[in-house]
C-alpha cells in the first residue's frame, strides 16, 4: 500500500549549480548523495553502465526534526542527456512548490538574486488554494518552481 511521498527528483546538467541554487535561495540543506557506477542503481534507472551524481537536500530540522519529504538532484554523468522543453504546459513536465509566509518579500529577494519570474505574484481566486497568492519561476535547467503563500 501506497502511504506517503518520499522524494521529488530532477535531472540537471550540473549537479553542482542546481545544488547550490536550492542550497543558497531556498535553505535547503544537503543530507547525502554522492556519484555512483552501481549495478543495482543502473537496473532501477534502466541505463547500463550509467554514472550518477546525486545530491539528497531537505529543509533543515525544526526542533530536532527534519521535514520528511526530500529534493534529489541527479546528474547523467553517462549518459548524459540532452535538455528538455520544460514548459508547464507540456505533459509529462512538473513544477515544484515552495509554501512561503510573504510572497511579496520572496519575490524580491529571488528576484535581486537573479531568479526571473513569469509575472508578480498573483492572487489565486478560485479552487482549494482561493485566497492564496502564487508565482512561478525557472530554475537550474528551466525546472519549474512556484512560490505560494497560504491564505
Amino acid at each position: 500500500m501506497v502511504t506517503v511521498f518520499h522524494h521529488t527528483s530532477f535531472t540537471v546538467s550540473n549537479l553542482a549549480e542546481a545544488e547550490r541554487f536550492f542550497v543558497d535561495l531556498f535553505g535547503l540543506e544537503r543530507t547525502g548523495g554522492g556519484e555512483f557506477a552501481i549495478d543495482s542503481l543502473q537496473r532501477i534507472v534502466g541505463f547500463p553502465n550509467a554514472t550518477l551524481r546525486i545530491a539528497y537536500l531537505a529543509f533543515p530540522k525544526v526542533e530536532g526534526v527534519r521535514p520528511p519529504h526530500l529534493l534529489e538532484l541527479i546528474e547523467y554523468v553517462t549518459p548524459a542527456g540532452e535538455p528538455t522543453d520544460t514548459a508547464t504546459n507540456r505533459p509529462g513536465n512538473a513544477h515544484l512548490c515552495f509554501q512561503v509566509r510573504d510572497i511579496r518579500a520572496e519575490h524580491k529577494r529571488l528576484s535581486a538574486r537573479g531568479v526571473r519570474f513569469k509575472s508578480e505574484p498573483q492572487p489565486v481566486t478560485w479552487g482549494a488554494n482561493k485566497g492564496a497568492w502564487s508565482v512561478y519561476c525557472n530554475g537550474p535547467d528551466g525546472i519549474a518552481l512556484e512560490l505560494i503563500q497560504p491564505p
